[in-house]
């Protein structure tokens, strides 16, 4: 009997050992990789959601203290009738930028005096059952409600958020709301139509599991979440946010939970575990598959094959390490050529796409849409930073686009968003880059001008009103002008009392141009409210 050949031999011993080791290895390094892949991927999507949980605890906190600032400017006087209540309401039109289900007024004992909703009859209704308006009047303090079914006769899923109205010797005599429909493009309702991925969605929901917020509209207001779920949320602190594996109508889910610091809401993520670890999966596929014809090549060809696939890994796991301990974000780079190129490629878009997303998120709640200019909320973060610095003086700027309302009846509202766009280019290029420039409201605009003099300020209003000038010099109509008003702060701590005195200012111009125009002057006042006083 002929033996066999040492080549034969080596062969099949290098066979042996292959197989005897080539799954073992194979084994290890899916699994070392699959860890990499899902502290990545748990990572990326507990930052995504402890940033829009973020945003929305800023939009909740910043919509709740608008009404109570509201609330403290209101007297016995504004809520002793309907009539006064409703003119009160009338003097506070911003709100409803806010909330855009209505402002009410309450009496302390939730009879409603007055709403903003046109063409309701609702005056006198007792809405003293409401949990909102026993909150309030137990506690005495603003309260965000449990989301409940409208009584307007749309009947969306609704939230209110409440501020008591006192008397001087602290006497509650009136209830301030503000009503968020969960069915609109708010900041809430925007939820639903935010994704994670393809399959990825977020939801909102109260401390019992009652749903506030979720791609299915139906499912808003039901009972609807796991216990799976609520018990992971239930050991979530306020503000922090985890991760679990859970399940969700029978998929598998890799879910992410952050409790809300202004509200017991909890804001949660899903994303389905085939979707978030679907380059694991392909990667295990074409390992295992790849076993059997690896075992039938050379010891040479085993020897290459094994090489170029672990290597790959290797680096990607690596490149990986690096990003993460490094805090900054880079493309993993792979040239493999095969399943772990593929792999990365899938990672690197994953990660670019919640990038791109938080980037998107973060210019939306910093900018006005309409004019590209900064908005209230981070004007009125910028005002509270730079108050606490060391750079002063400081100028604040109150602009008023004039007769607004007017250009709307007449023209339309198209033509009103033109001359809020003409203002804001006149704004933009009468100040500098460095200025803080924000629409604050319908037609208000608002300016810092963080280490500019009282001279500086006024010099900066007379380029406004050569700008103004220039822009109406091309005959269109209508004609834009503007009331200017400014106030420099001097000491830190003052901006706010500045920007009171700014905007005062501001309608001082604005009344004494009309006034010149009821006597026939012909032009308007060129005297600043700031030269004035």
């Amino acid at each position: 009997m002929r033996r066999a050949s040492l080549k034969t031999k080596t062969a099949l011993f290098v066979l042996l050992v292959f197989f005897t080791t080539a799954p073992t290895a194979v084994y290890l390094t899916l699994e070392f990789f699959g860890r990499s892949l899902r502290d990545v991927v748990n990572t990326h999507q507990a930052t995504l959601l402890a940033r829009i949980g973020a945003e929305i605890d800023e939009k909740l906190q910043g919509s709740h203290d608008a009404l109570i600032n509201v609330a403290r400017m209101a007297t016995a006087d504004d809520v002793t009738s309907p009539e006064s209540a409703r003119r009160f309401l009338h003097r506070y039109p911003l709100l409803a930028a806010f909330f855009d289900n209505g402002v009410f007024v309450f009496t302390p004992a939730g009879i409603l005096m007055a709403e903003t909703n046109q063409g309701l009859q609702r005056t006198g209704l007792d809405f003293s059952a409401r949990e909102y308006i026993r909150q309030t009047r137990i506690s005495e303090r603003p309260y965000i409600s449990r989301p409940f079914v409208s009584s307007q006769p749309h009947h969306h899923p609704t939230v209110m958020f409440t501020a008591p109205v006192f008397t001087p010797n602290g006497t509650l005599v009136a209830i301030l709301g503000g009503s968020m429909d969960l069915l609109k493009g708010n900041f809430i309702g925007s939820l639903a139509s935010t994704r994670i991925g393809k399959g990825g969605h977020f939801y909102l929901f109260a401390d019992d599991g009652v749903l506030i917020m979720h791609p299915q509209r139906e499912n808003i207001l039901q009972q609807n979440v796991s216990s799976e779920v609520l018990n992971h949320a239930s050991s979530v602190p306020r503000g922090g946010v985890i991760s679990a594996e859970t399940v969700s109508d029978g998929t598998p889910m890799l879910s992410t939970l952050k409790k809300l610091s202004q509200t017991t809401w909890t804001l949660a993520a899903d994303l389905p575990k085939d979707e978030a670890y679907a380059p694991l999966r392909m990667a295990e596929r074409s390992a295992w598959a790849a076993i059997i014809p690896w075992g039938l090549l050379s010891v040479a060809a085993i020897w290459l094959l094994m090489r170029r696939l672990t290597l790959p890994i290797l680096a990607l796991e690596r490149q990986i390490r690096e990003a993460e301990d490094s805090g900054a974000h880079r493309n993993v780079l792979i040239r493999s050529g095969d399943e772990i190129e593929r792999v990365a490629e899938a990672f690197n878009g994953l990660v670019n796409r919640l990038i791109e997303k938080e980037d998107r998120l973060v210019h939306l709640s910093n900018h006005d849409s309409l004019t590209g200019l900064y908005n209230r909320l981070f004007f009125e973060a910028e005002m509270q930073r730079i108050d606490r610095g060391r750079h002063f003086p400081v100028s604040m700027v109150m602009v008023d686009v004039d007769n607004l309302k007017t250009v709307n009846d007449t023209f339309g509202h198209t033509a009103g968003d033109a001359l809020i766009i003409k203002a804001a280019q006149a704004l933009r290029t009468a100040f500098r880059s460095e200025d803080v420039v924000a629409r604050v409201g319908g037609d208000e605009f608002a300016v810092i001008m963080e280490g500019s003099d009282h001279a500086t300020a006024l010099e900066a209003l007379e380029r406004v009103r050569e700008t103004v000038a220039l822009l109406n010099s091309d005959g269109d109509s209508p004609e834009l002008t503007l009331s200017l008003g400014t106030a420099t702060a001097t000491a830190p701590l003052t901006l706010g009392q500045s920007w009171r005195l700014a905007d005062q200012r501001m309608y001082a111009d604005k009344a004494r141009r009309k006034a010149s125009k009821v006597i026939g002057s012909g032009s308007a006042s060129r005297d600043s409210a700031v030269s004035a006083s």
